[in-house]
Parts: structure tokens; sequence; C-alpha cells
């Protein structure tokens, strides 16, 4: 592909993209469209070229001509084409893809004056209508129609729609991830109006009022969680004080994770660390389901018995989790090693009338259960007249769930009262939660696909057989969505956290799980993994450039304005427990976070120097390692960071043998061979690693996003 290729298929193009276009030379003589590609394509190449001053001249002459002003080093792929171009203006670090097309009055433009990418990445396929702003360093995706006047400020995924400003996806298509995999589902895409937007900042004021009023009432600060069960945001007191004891379903043992296993781990994982940090005695209770429909079904798949398949689908599980930063529960019991709590349970509730067995197999009655319904809002009544259950004449009511199944030929069984057989997957929790915090307890936490019908069931099962309520917060965590433009591949294998993590460090996997609050939908893709990664960065970097102003900062007293970082050290860590606080929201406290790096970066920009600074900046540094701590992430050094990056990103090359090209490039330097040093630099930028010269010597980094 070059040169004439480009500029062949860009003129093919016009005819495509414009029906108005009636022949060549009609397009050659007056399209100014065309001309401003034209000689965009031979300035980059100049461009690139290193070829001093004549790009930037051919530029402004071109700007002249067609009113249309390109960066010769914007990167523009095959078949792109303006239509009634004037006014546009495309930026320096802009990439396009192939077959876009942009109307008159469009922007690519940069924000900020740093160095590094500042503009936007269009992906291809791409419509932009007359007027549209696409600002900053972000990434449009394939197939994207943006209309006309919109401000586009954040990354869009592909196949969407955008309007307004600043500008939002009205449309995309989407998988949604559920317990047991990926599902295609059509995704109705909120767009809050202004007057919500109101109530919602109402409502934040309303909370910060209470705050205040409770720590001048002597109360200390109180953590609100919201309960599913009231459908509000409640105060959170245990029933033991200073204690808590939380339940989270685990996973069914018999296939890799996926996201949606991670997302429940690590949301649970935070509630349990914040809890622990505020002083609260936590026990956390994860169970493993070894005995399942699908487990026997897989190990007649693997020719292998339910216990080996068991076994190695839970070691895959701890081993994922670990790499994503989630502790061990305190307690991680097997559903098969405790059968015996389970067939104590079915007998009491058989006993108490509130279970009846058939051939074998044992049921709830769930008509005889008065609250049947309240977790989920769901009527029986409804739920019987047209509900998706499964039809078995042998069962009172079409509602009514097993708590006991009779074996199969060849199927692993215990025995029981009515026979041979297994348990049902609703009984195990309520076994194993009672044997280890008794009839209630604090938290059940999981996926809000499990409300219903697992966690119904459960209440039922559980509050008619001790006659007490069941537990006091219920907390479940929002679904994953995912962007995908085939959905006939294999989207299960493509989900898997194994996948996911052969193309990115897991801290960057962890950190986007956190960037949405925990009851929200997150939209799972590269791009929006790619931002983490960028955020991730800017942390590391930032802490790179604090450790470098301890070691260097003299001892002279330079005075530089510091009341606005000073202000936000005295403040940070309220905003961090307000935000925590209010419904574990990890993504205010992420943004409080990168408010202080960005305050710490202004503060070193004016290059401070005295006892003073150094102080603020060491206090900025302890700040962010402690929340750091909370949350299980920003944990490790910036060499760190940029060796598990060099291995994410499989860069052939050791840090052994990058220390020797650093050293090649030094000696060229002395030697005042800049040319045999910039052509080292450049072989290390082609495999992604950035060089930076300091006065100590020269640091690296690997291209991030």
């Amino acid at each position: 592909m070059g040169l004439w290729d480009d500029i062949r298929h860009d003129f093919k193009t016009v005819f495509e993209m414009d029906p108005a276009a009636r022949n060549r030379l009609e397009v050659i003589l007056s399209y100014s469209g065309f001309h401003a590609i034209f000689f965009h394509r031979i300035n980059h190449l100049l461009w690139k070229a290193h070829v001093p001053f004549f790009p930037r001249f051919f530029s402004q002459l071109s700007k002249i001509i067609t009113g249309i002003e390109i960066h010769p080093a914007a990167k523009i792929g095959r078949g792109f084409f303006i239509d009634h171009g004037m006014g546009v203006v495309i930026g320096e670090t802009a990439e396009i893809g192939e077959n876009v097309l942009l109307y008159q009055g469009v922007t690519l433009g940069g924000t900020g004056k740093e160095t590094g990418k500042r503009h936007p990445t269009l992906g291809s396929n791409i419509v932009v209508g007359a007027g549209a702003k696409i600002l900053g360093a972000i990434t449009i995706g394939d197939n994207v129609k943006i209309g006309a006047n919109s401000v586009v400020l954040h990354s869009v995924p592909r196949n969407s729609i955008v309007v307004g400003v600043p500008g939002r996806v009205i449309k995309k298509r989407v998988v949604k991830m559920f317990a047991d995999g990926p599902v295609e589902m059509l995704d109705h895409v909120h767009i809050p109006d202004p007057m919500e937007e109101k109530f919602e900042e109402i409502k934040a004021h309303i909370n910060e009022l209470e705050r205040r009023i409770s720590g001048l009432e002597g109360k200390g600060e109180m953590i609100k969680v919201y309960n599913t069960m009231s459908g509000g945001k409640e105060d959170f007191v245990p029933l033991v004080p200073g204690k808590v004891n939380m339940y989270v379903c685990g996973i069914t043992a018999y296939d890799v994770c996926h996201l949606g296993h991670a997302r429940s781990a690590v949301v649970f994982d935070i509630i349990k660390r914040y809890l622990r940090y505020r002083g609260y005695e936590v026990t956390h209770t994860r169970n493993i389901t070894d005995i399942d429909d699908k487990i026997i079904a897989r190990a007649a798949k693997e020719n292998s018995s339910t216990e080996e398949v068991a076994k190695k689908y839970t070691a895959e599980y701890y081993r994922d989790m670990g790499l994503l930063g989630v502790s061990r529960a305190d307690i991680e019991p097997n559903a098969t090693d405790h059968i015996k709590e389970m067939l104590q349970t079915i007998q009491g509730l058989v006993d108490k009338g509130y279970a009846y067995p058939v051939d074998g197999d044992v049921y709830f009655e769930v008509g005889k259960f008065a609250g049947y319904g309240k977790l989920s809002k769901k009527n029986p009544d409804d739920l019987l007249s047209g509900a998706r259950v499964d039809v078995d004449e042998r069962k009172k009511s079409p509602l009514d769930f097993a708590l006991w199944k009779a074996s199969k030929e060849g199927e692993p069984f215990w025995e029981s009262p009515w026979g041979k057989g297994r348990p049902g997957w609703h009984i195990e929790c309520t076994a194993m939660s009672s044997k280890y915090f008794g009839d209630s307890f604090d938290i059940h936490g999981g996926g809000a696909d499990l409300i219903f019908p697992h966690h119904e069931n459960e209440i039922a099962q559980s509050e008619a057989y001790s006659g007490r309520p069941f537990v006091k917060y219920w907390i479940h965590n929002g679904f994953i969505t995912v962007d995908r433009e085939k959905m006939s591949k294999s989207l299960g294998n493509f989900f898997t956290i194994k996948d996911i993590l052969d193309k990115y460090e897991p801290e960057v996997v962890r950190y986007f799980l956190l960037t949405a609050h925990y009851r929200s939908p997150i939209e799972f893709s590269d791009v929006q993994l790619n931002e983490a990664e960028l955020s991730i960065d800017r942390y590391y970097t930032t802490v790179m450039r604090i450790s470098d102003y301890i070691e260097a900062a003299g001892d002279r007293e330079k005075p530089v304005p510091s009341s606005e970082l000073e202000q936000m050290l005295a403040s940070f860590k309220d905003k961090f427990h307000n935000a925590m606080n209010d419904d574990f929201n990890t993504a205010l406290a992420l943004g409080n976070i990168f408010e202080l790096i960005r305050e710490v970066n202004r503060f070193l920009d004016l290059k401070p120097s005295g006892q003073k600074a150094k102080g603020l900046v060491i206090q900025t540094r302890d700040l962010l390692a402690e929340v750091g701590g909370v949350l299980n992430i920003f944990n490790k050094t910036a060499r760190e960071w940029y060796s598990s990056l060099m291995k994410i990103k499989k860069i052939a090359l050791s840090e052994s043998d990058l220390q020797e090209k650093i050293n090649e490039r030094q000696k060229a330097r002395d030697n005042k061979d800049w040319a045999a040093a910039d052509n080292v630099r450049e072989e290390l930028a082609d495999k992604g690693i950035i060089l930076e010269d300091k006065k100590d010597g020269t640091a690296w980094k690997i291209k991030v996003g």
C-alpha cells in the first residue's frame, strides 16, 4: 500500500459517498475535500521523512486553497472523504481509520498543551456530522455515527450513535454477562434529562447535609448501603456492633471464569476491605457449588469425575481472582461438604409443612410462604399466569422449586430419607450460611441476576425453616455489558478472565471494574480497558515524578502558590470516606484520587523547593498510597508496573537487553553521534518503549493505551 494506492482509493471513495459526483474531471478540479487529502498524503510522507519546513508550509497552503486544516503528522487511513469541507480541522496526533466521512466544520481537536497523544483516534466506517467537535485523546469505535454539532468528550464504543452537547450514546449493540455466561440482548440506553440530573444533585446535597448533621450530633460518619429488599439506601448498622457477617454466592465450578464472576468478586472484596479499614471485624463467607447439572455434564464431556471437574475449575477461579487482587474469603465452603446440614434443613421444612416429597424429589411449596416475591418485587400470581417456569405435573404449583433431586443412573448421589439423590441449588446457601452465621446475618451479596429466583428462594426456605428474618442487607452488583460487532463469534471464550489477562495487566482490569458504581452496568471493551491503562499509567508516572522530586528537592525555600494543594490534602481523606460511605462509590473515590494527582502535578510544574514543599509532596504520596491500599490498586512501584506491562504487551526484549540499548544510545550521545542515538530511540519506540532523559540518566516507560 503506497501513496498512489491511497490516493486512488480516496478518489474512488468520493463517488461512493457523494451521489452528486458526476465525473472524474469534476472531482479533480472542484472537490476541496479531495484536494485536502491529496495534499495531506504528500505532506505526511514529507513529515515522516523529517523534512524541515515544507510539510507545515504546504499544510498552510492547502488550508488557504481548500479551507481545510490537516496537520501533516495526522495519520489518516484510506477511503477518507470530507464533504462540503470548509472549516474542518484535524490535529497533530489525530488518527483516522479507513472509510471515514467528515462534513463541514468538524474539529478533531486536542486538549491541553502537554506533549504526547492529545487528539482523538477514530476507527473505520465512521460518519461525523457537520459542526461536530471530537476533543481530546479519546477513541471512537468502528461504525459510529456522530450527529451534527455534537461535542464528544469521552470515548465511544463501536456500533453507536452519538448526539448532543456533551455527546451521549443513544444506541449501541451489546451482550450482557449473566452468571451462566454472555447473552445477546437489546440495550436500552438511558439518557438523563436535565430535571433528573437536578434531582440527583438535590439528593447528593441532602446526603451531605445528613452526614454533617450526624457529625454535629456526635454520631460520627455513617456508612449507607443500598438494600435491594427496601429499594433504597439505609444506614449500615450491623446486628452485632462492630462485627459484620457477609455471605456472597460464589461460582458453580464447571468452567473457567468470565468477567461477570470477576466483577462480583471484586465488588465484595472492596466492600470487605473498606469495612475493615473503617474498623469493623468482618467475617466473609463465599461458597463453591461443586455438584450441579452443569458439573455433571462437564464431567461426562471430559470423561472425568464431578469431583475432578469441580476441583479443577475451583483452582482456576482462585488463580484468576488472585491475579485480580481479590483476597480469599475467611470461610470457603464446598456444597458437598455440607450434605448433612442440607438434609437437616430439608427435613425440617417437610416437618413444618413447607416442603413435600415426590418420587424421590423434595419440593418447597411456594404458596405456603406468605412473603414470596418480597426481594424481587415479583407477584406470585403474575408469575403463575405467564411465568417462564418448567411445567412438572408432579408439583403442586409451577412455582415450587427443588430442595432435593433424585439421582439419575450414573449420577453422583447421597443417601437421604427420600432415596438416593443430590441437593438442589438453592438449599446449599441456606444450609451453609446458617451453619457459619446462624439464622440471621448482616450482608448477603451476589450479582443482580441472582435476585430471582435464587435469592428469593433462599429467603423463602430460610425464613420458613427458622421463623426469623434471614438477612438484614441484600447487596447486588450490576451487569457487565460487552460491545461486540460480530455476535456469531464464540463469546464465552472471548470473555474469559484468562484471555483478558493475556492482553491486559491485572491491575488494569481491577481498576476498570471500579470505574463505575457497583450497582450500575459497566461496559466492557478494548476502548474502556485502554482508558483504564492510561489512567493507571498516569498514576505511576506521577508517583515516579514525586519520587524524583523528593530525591532531588533542594533545601532553599522557593515560595510558590501552594494553597490549593494544601486545601486538597486537608480534605482528601474526608472526600474519600464520603465517597465510600455513600454505598461504596468507588467511581467517585477514583475521581478524588485523580483530582489530587492533577493538583500535585500542577504544584510540581512550579518547580518548588524547600522543606515545606517537600513535606506537601510527601504527604501527597502517603495519602495516595493509603487509599490505594484500601482499594488494592496502585500497590506497585513504577518500575514493577512497566516491567509487568513489558510482559503483557509481549515486547521481545528483556530488561537487560533494554539497558544495553540505553547504554549504546548514551555512548552515541557522548560521541555526539546524534543520528545513531536517534536510531536507538526510534528502534525502541517501534517496540513500544519510550525513553526519558533525566539529570541522572535515562529512564524507560512502556507505551500505553
